[in-house]
């Protein structure tokens, strides 16, 4: 895209100059807005719906006029006049009956406001003049209004603008430098005013609005000024408010002010604000023609992975919490806790009273930057270039419990499940997701979400997706579609159990993540299309068409239960299968967040067991897949895929049995995250080991230990030389 020039720097060539002082001498008697008229004529200043852009010109004139270039006459009439807001004689009336839940409420929506509209404009002022922290209902620049209606009256009302002129955190985060700022710095606009009146106490209300507001704003911005924005900021008062709507509904925290505004900038003169921002535009960098993420991406190999002098600086160098000293010290606790992943810290640190006081103090840093994303940082970045060292890598997520039912003191833990009794497990929730090579080597942690889940929280039967816990497949699947942005050259699988079979995860990907494949195994014998039946009939119609050999792990015996019954065990087999495909056409669901949604096409594979093993359950799974589907090939690839799901269930065993997370002892879930973050990089590490130990027995030794560790081993093998053994057996 082009990059222009602001009005000021247009109106300041000397060209410019000479025509304006010209016709301030042929016009003594003429205005400001005569001299604005004629420059748009002349200059042909015209914002993209052809209206002259008159509040420009008149700004530029006033800043040129400070700095000598001119004098301008004296300001008249309504320019001359003191602004007043038109306002109503009489408060807004409380609206009525407002449900406790946004699903209750009847008739949400948001009504545009425009200055033509003398009404809602007057209700709009009032509102924000009366009930708005700030007692002030002007905005600035480029407009839009919005009323929070409702059956039960107005709930509250919104307001953008144009931004903040200069913010540095968040110019450093969208990479401006100065003349790239005034060409594109039109296209982000402020959420400035944000009410959800007093009176008003409704749960998730302000989330469902901000979502209401996201989906039009563009549009309703293009119909206004001819082009659409691409980002959306708003501060908060860190002081009276957390932000959770704004996390809720998926805006970015891009970092706080410093109280300083443009009249004292060298002093605190007001509270504190977080920076939230919202993308409207995904691809706004390739726009701008800055350099996406995959120029700074170079490709690692796994084999790097294995150094044992270096992996730790390779994982975890990369991490950013503003304080050199707190990074070196994550790398010193790293090392110490992959000496021995299975040991508590005291046992890691030898007793040392001193590290020990450094890793709690690292662990309860109040930074917002320590947290488990900040930790995992490094190691993800690695990960991704591990994948772009690849033509193809699968995404595996899936969610498992951590029962920290017996640390009584610790703070913030949610409900996991209920024993037989009816007593309740304490615990919390992570959701993770490891990428794999297509030979089944783990290539590290992408992300992980690790969180205290709520009773119910995905019963409700009218609550949007957002506000659902099972939002957060969707939110890995946003996740992989920014890193395939860096990958062009990668094809990304995501894989899921039958628990991710979600039409929203289908029409996700669909709508804004299409360069990633999902292959998702089916929970639902959903309808088709056109009402031809549904999916698990339609399939078992179908001939045989392949049959595969798969390997099934031992089955462990479990002991029944009043609420389940009990399971026998079983060692480990091979399991015949015989696999068909179809491509079909899955309608929506018949919900009210579904039922307006177009249907889906996707490829399906029935993988069945026609003659189990007495005793155990015949395989029987469905793939839905985005990736085509039309040969015996594909349709085997397709299911070896999927039964490298089971790679992350060893990494959670890993990182329960081998990493011992459930037995760390912290006050609170914020420390728990952490300190889980630092073992599931090391619970990847133990784990590509052992797989290479397995599947390569013969790879060098100098390549994963030290050299003290190759003499040591060099001195024992011909203590563990087999017929040292069996001698050793006679003997006995």
């Amino acid at each position: 895209m082009q990059k222009t020039q602001t009005i000021q720097e247009q109106l300041s060539s000397l060209e410019v100059i000479f025509m304006v002082r010209q016709w301030l001498e042929k016009n003594k008697s003429g205005g400001r807005r005569a001299l604005a008229h004629y420059l748009c004529q002349e200059l042909d200043l015209r914002d993209p719906v052809g209206k002259p852009r008159l509040a420009g010109v008149h700004k530029a004139l006033r800043v040129l006029e400070s700095r000598g270039y001119w004098q301008l006459p004296e300001p008249l009439g309504v320019l001359a006049q003191r602004w007043q807001a038109r306002r109503l004689d009489e408060p807004v009336p409380s609206p009525q009956g407002v449900p406790w839940r946004v699903e209750a409420v009847k008739g949400l929506q948001l009504v545009e406001v425009s200055s033509q509209d003398d009404e809602l404009f007057r209700i709009w002022n009032e509102l924000m003049l009366s009930e708005h922290p700030l007692h002030n209902c002007r905005l600035v620049g480029r407009q839009l209004r919005y009323l929070i209606g409702s059956d039960h009256g107005w709930l509250g009302g919104m307001g953008l603008g144009s931004c903040a002129l200069r913010f540095k955190v968040r110019d450093r985060w969208l990479g401006w430098d100065e003349p790239t700022r005034k060409s594109f710095q039109e296209r982000l606009i402020n959420l400035t005013r944000f009410l959800i009146r007093p009176q008003v106490q409704c749960q998730n209300l302000a989330s469902r609005v901000l979502s209401l507001c996201l989906d039009r704003v563009g549009r309703d911005f293009a119909q206004r000024y001819g082009f659409e924005p691409w980002w959306v900021e708003t501060f908060v008062d860190r002081e009276r408010y957390s932000g959770t709507c704004f996390r809720a509904a998926n805006w970015v925290y891009i970092g706080a002010s410093q109280g300083r505004g443009r009249s004292a900038p060298n002093r605190q003169v007001t509270s504190c604000k977080d920076l939230y921002l919202y993308e409207l535009k995904p691809d706004w960098r390739r726009s701008m023609g800055l350099p996406v993420p995959s120029e700074e991406i170079e490709p690692v190999k796994v084999e790097e992975a294995l150094q044992s002098e270096s992996w730790v600086a390779d994982e975890f160098g990369q991490v950013d919490f503003g304080h050199k000293a707190t990074e070196r010290r994550l790398l010193r606790i790293v090392g110490s806790k992959a000496e021995n992943p299975s040991a508590s810290y005291t046992e890691c640190f030898g007793g040392n009273r001193h590290q020990l006081k450094a890793y709690y103090r690292f662990i309860g840093n109040e930074r917002e930057q320590i947290c488990a994303q900040g930790i995992l940082a490094g190691h993800r970045q690695r990960t991704v270039g591990r994948i772009k060292d690849r033509k193809r890598a699968l995404a595996i997520q899936d969610t498992t419990d951590l029962d920290f039912s017996k640390r009584l003191h610790c703070n913030e833990l949610g409900v996991i499940g209920k024993n037989q009794t009816g007593a309740v497990s304490a615990g919390l929730k992570m959701h993770s997701c490891l990428a794999l090579g297509e030979e089944g080597l783990p290539l590290g942690v992408l992300n992980m979400q690790i969180y205290a889940p709520e009773v119910g929280a995905n019963k409700a039967p009218n609550r949007p997706i957002e506000e659902k816990e099972s939002y957060r497949w969707l939110r890995t699947l946003e996740d992989l579609s920014q890193i395939s942005e860096s990958l062009p050259q990668t094809e990304l699988i995501c894989i899921g159990d039958r628990e991710s079979d979600m039409f929203e995860l289908f029409d996700y990907r669909r709508r804004r993540a299409r360069k990633v494949h999902l292959l998702v195994r089916a929970n639902y014998n959903r309808c088709l299309q056109d009402e031809s039946g549904k999916l698990l009939d339609h399939l078992a119609d179908l001939p045989v068409m392949a049959k595969a050999h798969i390997k099934v792990p031992r089955q462990r015996e479990k002991k029944s239960k009043p609420s389940q019954p009990g399971r026998i065990g079983l060692a480990a087999r091979r399991a015949h299968v015989e696999l068909k495909w179809k491509k079909v056409t899955l309608a929506a669901p018949h919900r009210a967040q579904t039922k307006d949604l177009p249907a889906i096409e996707l490829y399906a594979v029935e993988v069945f067991e026609p003659h189990p093993p007495k005793g155990a359950k015949a395989l029987h799974w469905v793939l839905l897949s985005t990736v085509p589907i039309d040969s015996r090939k594909q349709a085997l690839r397709c299911l070896r895929w999927y039964t490298l799901r089971w790679r992350i269930e060893e990494w959670h065993r890993v990182l329960k049995s081998g990493c011992r997370i459930e037995s760390h002892q912290h006050r609170s879930a914020e420390r728990l995250a952490r300190a889980i973050a630092i073992d599931a990089v090391i619970a990847w590490r133990v784990m590509l080991l052992t797989l290479l130990g397995r599947e390569v027995p013969e790879i060098p030794c100098e390549l994963i230990f030290s050299p003290w560790e190759c003499q040591l081993l060099e001195t024992l093998q011909p203590m563990l030389a087999p017929e040292t053994m069996e001698g050793q057996k006679k003997g006995l």
